[in-house]
């Protein structure tokens, strides 16, 4: 028995020994891929071209190009659309070259569509996209920002004001591009098209999402769109210290749900059982809701992004990185506690709005509670509603899915020539970076375009720290004077390598 015991023992011992040579070794076999030769790197943008982008989108910066909720009958409103006429002006006396090379087509009265036509008309036209429109800035914060969030001041080497990184930086940085090659006579063997939402910051239903439609009505195909979404970041992965390019290959899905809940008003000396009240029943529902969350994987865009981070982490995180066969567990609970990364793997559960009572001594025998959930893409709408509708599992509160739902995208075809170009493109333009595909937690315009092509990156070249992002939709935000140029560099060699037939989105590459 003895003898057994030890035999036993022996053979879990070098079991052990198995599976922890294939651990290490798994890990020491990840190395970074080598950083695009001398001779291919694509040049950013000159001090020149630089001083005049960052000039260009100070002056784009100080046209209120802002969105307001839908249906708002207001100066503020009829002033923004002014604005965005101004920024037409703005395009078309900016940049003369682009402006004769292309073709404009005004849509829902704001929106830009510029067609720049190709050489070869047999290859399907690619789509590069960003928008106008900027978010207002909350009242009473002014004075936090250093300096005017319209203003547009170039100072201390960045650019600040509302909309340097969403989204008018890398607009100006497209234009900067086009205009330069444009003046040096260059056409293009592909068409390239521009599209420039105004409306992107509430959904984009009358500027992406018609010119989509208007395209589809005339039969066109893209081979791809390029649109905002992952960025150039320094810092922001924690455990990597080179900058990462995240190219977004797929977007989260969006639904909103009402729930009701109903019950006897009356007056508040006389109350029953918090339960039973109307604002009893909406906190029992919403907290059921919330702690009912979403199945959580590593999976998809997910996981493609975690396998290229790897080879760049420490040791002891590579060793589990590269052993996700053994450490997928432990790693989804790791990112579990995290918001921003939480929010990779699962579908995300957020109580945004309460409405309730008149009076505070009033009973009211109604309550309203909005929750938002933005999609994973393993996750579906209806099975959405069906899990919301079993966590409350109560009559007395009803359950209502508000307008603007959408699916999550589909993944666009990380092994295919498109991805594999913009890859090209980023490691020529950032040889210091690692590049990873991601999933777009946020909303974009791109989604209106799914139809027109099987290939969407969500990608804006311009290189942020963690405290440059936290400016994104918030105070001080800024873009540096360099990372435009990096940006008009990138969008210039994006341009001139678009003609091979591969791209198209009915090629068999």
């Amino acid at each position: 028995m003895k003898r057994t015991g030890l035999a036993i023992l022996g053979t879990i011992g070098g079991a052990l020994v198995v599976l922890t040579a294939v651990v290490v070794g798994r890990a020491l076999m990840l190395d970074l891929p080598p950083p695009a030769s001398t001779a291919t790197r694509s040049a950013p943008a000159s001090a020149e071209e630089t001083a005049r982008a960052a000039s260009s989108l100070s002056e784009a910066i100080r046209l209120k190009t802002i969105s307001y909720q839908r249906g708002l009958d207001s100066e503020e409103t009829r002033a923004s659309a002014a604005a965005l006429v101004a920024f037409r002006e703005f395009i078309a006396s900016r940049y003369p070259a682009f402006s004769r090379s292309t073709t404009r087509e005004i849509v829902s009265g704001y929106s830009l569509l510029f067609t720049w036509e190709g050489s070869d008309p047999k290859l399907e036209p690619v789509l590069l996209m960003s928008h106008m429109d900027v978010v207002p800035v909350v009242p009473g914060t002014e004075s936090q920002w250093t300096h005017a969030p319209f203003a547009g001041e170039v100072a201390d080497g960045f650019v600040w004001g509302r909309g340097a990184i969403d989204c008018k930086g890398s607009l100006i940085a497209m234009l900067e591009a086009a205009e330069s090659l444009a003046a040096q006579g260059f056409r293009p063997k592909r068409t390239i098209m521009f599209a420039f939402g105004h409306d992107e910051e509430i959904s984009g239903l009358e500027g992406n999402k018609k010119i989509a439609e208007m395209l589809a009505a005339r039969g066109v195909k893209l081979a791809f769109v390029s649109d905002e979404g992952g960025m150039m970041t320094e810092g922001v992965v924690s455990g990597i210290a080179t900058p990462v390019a995240l190219i977004g290959v797929a977007e989260k899905g969006y639904l909103t749900i009402e729930l009701t809940a109903h019950a006897a008003g009356g007056h508040s000396s006389m109350p029953p059982h918090q339960e039973d009240t109307a604002v009893g029943k909406l906190i029992g529902a919403m907290t059921r809701v919330g702690d009912a969350p979403f199945d959580s994987a590593i999976d998809g865009p997910t996981r493609a992004m975690l396998d290229a981070f790897a080879p760049a982490m420490p040791f002891g995180r590579k060793l589990v990185f590269a052993n996700l066969w053994l450490f997928k567990p432990l790693v989804t609970q790791i990112m579990q506690t995290n918001p921003g990364t939480a929010a990779q793997i699962q579908t995300t559960i957020a109580p945004t709005m309460l409405k309730a009572g008149v009076k505070e001594n009033v009973l009211p025998p109604e309550a309203e509670g909005v929750i938002n959930f933005r999609l994973h893409p393993r996750d579906t709408m209806k099975g959405v509603v069906e899990h919301v509708t079993h966590a409350v599992d109560d009559k007395d509160v009803k359950i209502e899915v508000l307008p603007g739902a959408r699916e999550a995208s589909r993944v666009s075809n990380m092994k295919g020539p498109a991805y594999e170009l913009l890859h090209k493109i980023v490691a020529e333009s950032f040889p210091d970076a690692l590049i990873a595909p991601n999933l777009t937690v946020a909303g974009t315009d791109s989604r209106h375009y799914l139809p027109l092509t099987d290939n969407v990156f969500r990608f804006v070249p311009l290189r942020v720290t963690a405290d440059e992002l936290a400016g994104f939709h918030a105070t001080n935000e800024r873009v540096r004077v360099k990372a435009l140029g990096e940006a008009v560099g990138f969008y210039r060699a994006l341009m001139q390598n678009l003609d091979d037939p591969a791209l198209d989105s009915h090629s068999p590459g």
